[in-house]
C-alpha cells in the first residue's frame, strides 16, 4: 500500500500495537504487511529496538530496577555468584530467571508471571547472545532444549552446608545427572537450608550414597590414624573431610586439635570457631545462618559465630541472671581457644569467639570482660561497642 493509504490504515494502531506486531506477532502476518508495519514506524520516526530497550532486572529476590539491554546484560558478570539468581523482563512482559549452576546456567522461562519451562545454557557467552536476543524480541529458543519441569523435579538432599552440596553436585555433574540448587532466598527454609532437586532420585541416590560411603571411610581411617599417633596422617585426613563442609563439629574440633597440635595456631582457631558455631547453631531454633560469603567450609565462621551472639534470646522463664548450659564440647572448644591466646594474644577472631561464647551462655560479666579486651585492642570495633552499649542500657 501506498503512504497515504498505509498512514490511514494503522492511524488507530498505537506504536506499541505496531512494534508488538512486527517483533512477537510477525508469525501471524505475511512478510508484506510486515514491510508496510515497518514503514508506518519509520514514517513516525519510531526505531523498534530503541523502543523495546527498556527492561527490568531483579537480582534474587531484590527489587525490580528499570534499566537498558546493555545494562541487564553487564550485571552477568564473570564471577556471578554460585546459585544467585538474575530475572531479566523484556518489554511487553515475559521473563527469563537465569541461575548460575557449577558448570552451566539454568534458565527458568515465565509467561505473564506463570512458570513455564527450564533448561540449561552450557556457558556466559551463549547465555547472553541468547538473553540478548530474548530482550530485542527477536527469536531466542531455538536451542532451548532439553527443558525441563522444575515443578516435578525431587529433593535428593537438604542441608546447610553450600561447600557440602557443592561437593555432591560436583560428583552428580561428573555423572552427567541433571541437577539444580535452591538457596534459602527462594526457598524460605527457616534453618538457611539449600536443596538440591533431581528430576530422578534413583540414579542420584547411587552417586549420593557412594560419596557418604566415602566419607564413612575418611571418618575411620582419622580414628585410626588418631589411635596410630599418626600425626600427619590425622590431620590431611581430617582436612579433607573439612573440605566437604560437613556439619559436624566433631570433624572441625578434632582438626583443629590436630593443627594446634602440629603447631599452626592460627588454622586450629579457624577450625575451633567452625565447631563453636555449627555446635551452637543447633541449640536454638529462634538461631538461624545468614548467608555465608565464599563457598562454605571454614570461610565465615568467625562472623558466623559473632552473629550467633547476636541472635540467642534469653529465657524468658528463667532469672536475668541465669546462665545458660551449653554442651561439655563446646566448652572444650572453649578451653582450646583460650589455650590459643599464649601463641595467638592479639587473634581478634579468637577473642571475638570467646566473647560470643559467654554472651551466648549468659555469662553477661565474663562477656563485657572479654569485649572490653577487645577493645583495648581495635578501638572501633563495633561487635564489641554494640554489646557493651546494650549492657548499660539495661
Amino acid at each position: 500500500m501506498d503512504a497515504a493509504a498505509r498512514a490511514e490504515h494503522f492511524a488507530a494502531w498505537h506504536d506499541a500495537d505496531l512494534v508488538r506486531a512486527l517483533k512477537l506477532d510477525c508469525a501471524d502476518y505475511q512478510q508484506a504487511y510486515l514491510d508496510d508495519i515497518a514503514a508506518e514506524l519509520d514514517r513516525r520516526g519510531v526505531d523498534p529496538i530503541a523502543f523495546v530497550d527498556q527492561v527490568e532486572v531483579r537480582y534474587n529476590a531484590g527489587e525490580a530496577e528499570p534499566c537498558s539491554i546493555a545494562t541487564a546484560l553487564d550485571k552477568l558478570v564473570e564471577n556471578f555468584p554460585l546459585w544467585h539468581a538474575l530475572s531479566l523482563t523484556r518489554h511487553f512482559g515475559a521473563t527469563l530467571v537465569v541461575q548460575r549452576e557449577l558448570r552451566s546456567w539454568l534458565v527458568s522461562v515465565y509467561e505473564d508471571e506463570t512458570y513455564s519451562r527450564s533448561f540449561f545454557v552450557a556457558d556466559r557467552a551463549a547465555l547472553r547472545e541468547l538473553l540478548h536476543r530474548f530482550l530485542l524480541l527477536d527469536p531466542w529458543d531455538d536451542e532451548a532444549a532439553p527443558s525441563y519441569d522444575l515443578d516435578s523435579w525431587k529433593p535428593l538432599l537438604r542441608a546447610r552446608s553450600a561447600r557440602y552440596i557443592q561437593k555432591v553436585g560436583e560428583k552428580l555433574a561428573d555423572a552427567d545427572q541433571p541437577y539444580t540448587v535452591q538457596t534459602p532466598v527462594f526457598t524460605r527454609d527457616p534453618g538457611g537450608q539449600l536443596a538440591l532437586l533431581v528430576p530422578e532420585r534413583a540414579p542420584a541416590e547411587q552417586i549420593l550414597y557412594a560419596l557418604q560411603d566415602h566419607l564413612l571411610d575418611l571418618y575411620a581411617r582419622a580414628e585410626q590414624a588418631q589411635t596410630d599417633n599418626a600425626l600427619d596422617r590425622e590431620l590431611a585426613l581430617y582436612a579433607e573431610l573439612a573440605d566437604y563442609g560437613l556439619n559436624n563439629p566433631a570433624v572441625y574440633y578434632n582438626l583443629g586439635a590436630a593443627l594446634a597440635e602440629s603447631g599452626r595456631h592460627a588454622e586450629a582457631a579457624t577450625a575451633f570457631i567452625e565447631a563453636a558455631s555449627l555446635s551452637l547453631a543447633e541449640l536454638d531454633s529462634e538461631v538461624h545462618f545468614q548467608a555465608r560469603k565464599g563457598s562454605g567450609g571454614l570461610g565465615g565462621a568467625f562472623g558466623a559465630l559473632s552473629m550467633l551472639a547476636a541472635a540467642f534470646k534469653s529465657d524468658d522463664d528463667g532469672p536475668a541472671d541465669q546462665q545458660r548450659e551449653l554442651p561439655d564440647h563446646v566448652e572444650d572448644i572453649e578451653l582450646q581457644l583460650l589455650r590459643l591466646l599464649n601463641p595467638l594474644p592479639d587473634n581478634l577472631p579468637v577473642h571475638h569467639s570467646l566473647a560470643a561464647i559467654a554472651a551466648i551462655r549468659h555469662d553477661v560479666p565474663l562477656a563485657l570482660e572479654r569485649y572490653h579486651k577487645i577493645l583495648a585492642l581495635a578501638p572501633d570495633d563495633e561487635p564489641a561497642k554494640l554489646y557493651i552499649a546494650e549492657q548499660e542500657a539495661q
